[in-house]
């Protein structure tokens, strides 16, 4: 896992300076976020909490349950997600992209869950991403 780049506890990071970190990759922050808060009615909140040098992220929760995090690095974006055990068996029977196949198959099955950390920098990664939240946590019926 790599440093982030808003790794100052004093300074979430702006707008802009998401914008001009993630580069070509802004637009993947956008398809994500917009995703995640429309299909789950969620906001985000920037946090500090994580893994230390993975800096700012803007975590989702669905009542009360974590969802996702995001974290904005140099021409890439880092996604938390955390599946358990039989949310990982059914991701495992997903058709997804290589990389994130492989980083599922290969992380270990924890007491809390598989942890990935998934560096999205295509459109694949991003849809890959889609999946492995729809396994996740079923979206909440519109009324």
């Amino acid at each position: 896992m790599t440093e982030g780049c808003f790794t100052d506890p004093k300074h979430p990071p702006t707008q802009e300076e998401i914008r001009s970190a993630l580069g070509s990759c802004f637009p993947l922050w956008e398809r994500l976020i917009r995703f995640v808060e429309t299909t789950y009615q969620a906001e985000g909140a920037w946090s500090t909490w994580g893994p230390a040098k993975m800096g700012w992220g803007l975590r989702y929760r669905r009542k009360r349950r974590s969802l996702t995090a995001l974290h904005p690095q140099k021409e890439r974006i880092i996604v938390q997600v955390v599946l358990g055990k039989a949310q990982a068996e059914r991701a495992l029977k997903l058709e997804l992209g290589e990389k994130v196949s492989q980083m599922l198959r290969e992380s270990p099955q924890l007491r809390d869950g598989r942890w990935l950390f998934i560096p999205v920098v295509s459109e694949l990664d991003a849809q890959d991403v889609e999946k492995l939240l729809l396994v996740k946590m079923r979206p909440p019926q519109r009324k």
